[in-house]
């Protein structure tokens, strides 16, 4: 058995080889990389896709390192970029996985190419605007979108 196949083995079994090469040749877009979208990313390396862009213009802060997946207590703070973690962790886990770190509003350039080049969108977005500009710009490019993320609502409501 080849290392690719080993590495990929108990996925094989539930994907099947052809579910694995379409893994392998997947490029994934994932907005908003806190705690859901560093944990999406690390499962998205493990799997093996081929290309995982992440788009977040935030930095880390203390109120994400109990769920950010990767987040190193020398990770400063401020100063270190979500992008700049879901980078890393994919790096570490896959290195054959290639990551593509956009620190940019999902309202830019950068952001609405790197999505119309996908072939899955995931949306781990607090609110609702950018979600539903997010859905829009799927929809308008035919693209798979799965939104997963909810926000914690503030007290009241």
């Amino acid at each position: 058995m080849s290392h690719i196949s080993e590495r990929y083995d108990r996925s094989m079994r539930l994907f099947g080889a052809e579910g694995q090469r379409v893994l392998g040749r997947a490029a994934v877009t994932i907005v908003g990389v806190g705690g859901l979208g560093s944990a999406l990313a690390q499962h998205m390396a493990l799997l093996g896709v081929r290309r995982i862009t992440s788009i977040d213009p935030e930095e880390l802060d203390e109120t994400n390192r109990n769920r950010f997946i990767g987040a190193r207590v020398t990770d400063r703070v401020p100063g270190t970029l979500k992008v700049a973690l879901t980078d890393r962790l994919i790096r570490e886990t896959n290195g054959e996985v290639e990551s593509v770190p956009i620190a940019r509003s999902l309202l830019s350039v950068e952001a609405f190419d790197a999505v119309r080049a996908s072939n899955w969108v995931f949306g781990c977005l607090d609110d609702d605007g950018p979600r539903a500009v997010l859905n829009e710009l799927c929809a308008a490019y035919g693209l798979p979108y799965i939104d997963l993320a909810a926000d914690v609502p503030a007290a009241g409501i």
